[in-house]
């Protein structure tokens, strides 16, 4: 990769195009989210169309959960190849493709003909949708981040990675919502005869909207620079981050692994942990956690904005946001009452949204931007791939041993990524290689310092 010494400060884009890039991409990652959750909320519609009625009810859903399951092996492979045309040809082009690879399979999902039509084919062209969706998942979410990130640049980058983590809490929460409402409204019956369509087509709607409105925006000044001053690395993206940010990549691994196995322990695992292990009432229960999961969007949308107002720096910010994540998990899983789970609920919701907000932040500095997509999309995939489905085995596999004792798989990965962060912090990166005013980049002359002896 070419090292060059920008001559000047490269002016960043106006407001609207910046709104206009956090909006669709916050889009993009609501319906990353919310064809997840009505995948599994609906996996026992989905079984029972898309599988031989001669099967038991049992294999029918492993069935279906393996299918799911394929979409996230196929991420990390898919991801790093969309990501390197991603820091080769454009963020933006790329970033629209993968939206589409979404939207188009969610509503083919919802119109595609059951077992009864046509027989094997059902489950095979339910896998070749859910394949298409992991391709997707690969290079969205690294795709966003690169791309707001790049349009917004210097101070706000932090707030607007806050507001895109927020889209990704919402999307959960509009599916569950949907599939709440349409059970109410149609009951068993009707849900499991035609009612489950509803969401996928609502999904695939909302994300050719989205594309369409992709279109709208341009590519990020960042890129359009460092391509007019060819300043794009001269390797593949990906034999250039293995050959010269390798110690930054396994970092931000950790951080990575960090927000998805929290994530599994705040979101999805505590309905198993609280109401069949604990025997707690499922409707406490779930009112609580709803609430938490609502208090982590506002938990992302806050660690953002305390940054981007330089309350606290990032590092400090990330550490003791941290800190108050592994005290709260303990005293959520703590409790014994369904009244006791509001306040730690609610805390634990706070802290984890923030800190899992600024970790989008560090992993966007933690590689240059001439590598960051393939960089962003490594260093996400892989623990996804590897943490993200194994997550409520290992707490559900702790439990069975002592209650007390779940808490402290996603307390030790926080620790983990604490380390992580503060052996990053002097290697970060401007998000912009032309901007002198980055309040969260490293110094100019520790940077030098860092950079010669990798100079040639």
């Amino acid at each position: 990769m070419q090292q060059h010494t920008p001559a000047n400060t490269l002016p960043p884009a106006n407001l609207r195009e910046q709104i206009k890039a956090l909006g669709v991409a916050s889009l993009g990652s609501m319906l990353e989210y919310f064809e997840f959750i009505i995948f599994v909320f609906l996996a026992p519609q989905i079984s029972r169309h898309f599988s031989s009625p001669d099967m038991p009810e049992w294999l029918r859903l492993m069935q279906t959960f393996g299918i799911f399951a394929a979409g996230f092996l196929i991420r990390p492979v898919s991801g790093i190849l969309m990501a390197q045309v991603g820091d080769r040809i454009g963020r933006k082009r790329i970033f629209t493709l993968t939206l589409a690879l979404m939207a188009g399979p969610t509503l083919a999902i919802g119109l595609m003909p059951g077992y009864a039509a046509v027989g094997i084919w059902a489950p095979i062209l339910l896998l070749v949708c859910r394949l298409m969706q992991g391709i997707s998942l690969g290079g969205e979410l690294p795709g966003a981040i690169s791309f707001v990130s790049e349009q917004v640049s210097g101070r706000k980058v932090a707030f607007a990675l806050g507001i895109l983590a927020a889209a990704t809490g919402s999307g959960s929460l509009a599916g569950s919502a949907v599939v709440s409402w349409l059970s109410h409204q149609l009951g068993a019956d009707a849900l499991m005869e035609y009612g489950w369509r509803i969401p996928f087509l609502i999904g695939g709607v909302f994300g050719i909207l989205s594309v369409y409105l992709r279109r709208f925006t341009h590519e990020t000044p960042v890129f359009v620079a460092m391509k007019a001053k060819t300043m794009l690395s001269e390797r593949q993206p990906f034999t250039e981050l293995l050959a010269k940010h390798r110690f930054n990549l396994f970092g931000a691994m950790f951080l990575a692994a960090c927000t998805t196995i929290v994530a599994g322990a705040t979101q999805q695992f505590p309905v198993t942990y609280f109401v069949t292990l604990k025997k707690l009432p499922m409707a406490e229960v779930s009112t609580a956690l709803t609430v938490m999961i609502a208090c982590t969007a506002v938990g992302n949308v806050l660690g953002g904005a305390i940054v981007s107002w330089r309350l606290l720096s990032l590092r400090n910010c990330y550490l003791l946001t941290q800190v108050l994540t592994a005290i709260s998990m303990f005293w959520m899983f703590a409790q014994e009452t369904p009244a006791g789970l509001w306040l730690p609920a609610i805390a634990l919701g706070l802290s984890a949204g923030a800190s899992m907000a600024l970790s989008l932040t560090l992993l966007a500095r933690a590689f240059p931007a001439q590598i960051r997509y393939t960089g962003l999309a490594t260093c996400y995939n892989i623990p996804i791939a590897v943490f993200g489905g194994t997550a409520l085995i290992v707490l559900t596999f702790l439990a069975r041993y002592s209650l007390d004792y779940p808490a402290f798989y996603p307390a030790l990965f926080v620790l983990l990524s604490m380390a992580a962060a503060i052996l990053l912090w002097p290697r970060r990166n401007a998000i912009s290689p032309f901007d002198r005013d980055d309040p969260d980049s490293i110094p100019e002359r520790e940077a030098d310092l860092l950079l010669e002896p990798t100079i040639r």
